[in-house]
């Protein structure tokens, strides 16, 4: 995967990408002429960055197929398994859905929910890599939304400002250029206590990577072998330490807890702190939309001396459902990506999972940001995909209670008891 996303970026780069048994794959409609199809398709979307996104893909879908009507509806809250989960159990399966890579996600394959998508032009589209990562039990079940990591993006007015000569690389450094900023008299961080995914996407996925895969390389299988102790592996407390002692230190804006995805974004442009641990998605939105110049860098959640484990990933995909619809919801999937992937990419800044993105508009900073990243040799995907479903939901939980009344050490017991609560029900 690494080394196809290094070739994919000089690719875009070259080319000026930067615009400034499993049954036979199901196939599109293909027998009558677009303007002569009828029928509705439910697209139900978890787009919390860019709700504008399906509205403007239905558009251009109808321009095509004037007499299928496409019926939208947004995820809401806070992850997908809690909009998807209803779903499930009432056998309401969305035509087309955004989807996930975690358990949960993946078994719809094994409950027969979803189709297979190795006959849509899309699937033919994606890079090898991102086709692995979406084939589970055989079956080709989704199509990514862009290859994807958290970093840090950050104001290089207020480095200058404060001393600070260049990005940390490790945790020390990086509580060192948080301490100067502040000194400054400069928040150093905004900080997503109210919109938990982040959290989980952020400082806990490159923690696990750095501080509890490093201690236990088979963490993940353990997790779904037998009832586990988050306490025995010490990486655990360390992640929720981490997280707690950037509170505690006063390196977070006043009132952190409530700030949602959209303020975050918001709160950076103005100036309001100096850093923002945020998705490579989100990079359109946030990349010198401020009066500065906009820095990037990977977050050093390494300890000194520790080479740095990254986390690359691929981002929410999105699925066709076994509806009664299949053959409409493949010819808007293979709207939405094979024909008009721009729609999705170009507002967002997102980095392309498609061997050819002809009209991709892609930063250079995250472009660079991204070799960089690809030079590491250990890398992680993002964690909540690699725990058993059940503990997802508590785990936002703790994240967000370390802030308000609980302790790392309750953290790792609420973890622990899901866990434990789970595996008695295998």
């Amino acid at each position: 995967m690494k080394r196809i996303l290094i070739v994919l970026l000089i690719a875009l780069v070259a080319c000026s990408a930067f615009a400034t048994g499993k049954p036979e794959p199901a196939k599109p409609a293909a027998s009558a002429a677009p303007a002569d199809l009828k029928g509705e398709v439910n697209l139900f979307a978890w787009l919390p960055d860019n709700p504008d996104i399906p509205v403007n893909w239905a558009k251009k879908f109808n321009e095509k197929y004037p007499g299928i009507k496409v019926n939208i509806q947004m995820m809401t809250g806070n992850t997908l398994i809690e909009n998807m989960q209803p779903r499930l159990a009432s056998n309401n399966m969305p035509d087309v859905f955004s989807n996930e890579l975690d358990p949960f996600s993946k078994s719809f394959v094994t409950l027969g929910k979803i189709v297979d998508l190795g006959g849509t032009r899309a699937w033919a589209e994606l890079v090898p890599a991102m086709q692995a990562a979406w084939t589970f039990e055989g079956m080709k079940y989704g199509i990514s939304g862009g290859v994807c990591t958290t970093l840090f993006f950050y104001n290089k007015d207020y480095f200058k400002k404060a001393g600070i000569a260049a990005p940390p690389k490790d945790w020390q450094e990086f509580l060192t250029v948080c301490e100067k900023l502040k000194a400054a008299g400069i928040v150093p961080l905004v900080w997503y206590g109210g919109f938990p995914n982040m959290l989980s996407n952020g400082p806990t996925s490159w923690s696990v990577a750095n501080d509890v895969v490093t201690r236990e390389p088979d963490v993940f299988k353990n997790l779904f072998a037998k009832k586990y102790d988050f306490a025995a592996n010490p990486g655990w407390q360390i992640a929720f330490e981490k997280m707690d002692l950037l509170n505690k230190k006063g390196y977070f804006m006043k009132g952190f807890t409530s700030t949602d995805y959209g303020q975050g974004q918001e709160f950076f442009n103005n100036g309001d702190a100096a850093m923002f641990f945020a998705g490579t998605w989100q990079a359109a939105y946030v990349i010198d939309k401020g009066k500065f110049d906009t820095g990037l860098f990977l977050p050093p959640w390494n300890e000194p001396g520790k080479e740095l484990v990254v986390v690359n990933a691929s981002e929410t995909g999105w699925s066709v459902g076994k509806t009664g619809h299949e053959k409409l919801g493949l010819l808007l999937l293979d709207s939405m990506f094979a024909d008009n992937w721009y729609i999705y990419q170009n507002p967002r800044g997102c980095v392309t999972p498609f061997k050819t993105a002809t009209k991709d508009i892609l930063n250079p900073k995250l472009a660079a940001a991204m070799v960089e990243l690809n030079k590491y040799p250990k890398f992680v995907d993002l964690w909540t995909r690699l725990i058993p479903s059940p503990l997802i939901g508590e785990s936002l939980k703790a994240m967000q209670m370390i802030y308000i009344d609980k302790t790392p050490k309750d953290a790792l017991q609420m973890l622990t008891k899901a866990q434990n609560d789970w595996f008695a029900t295998k």
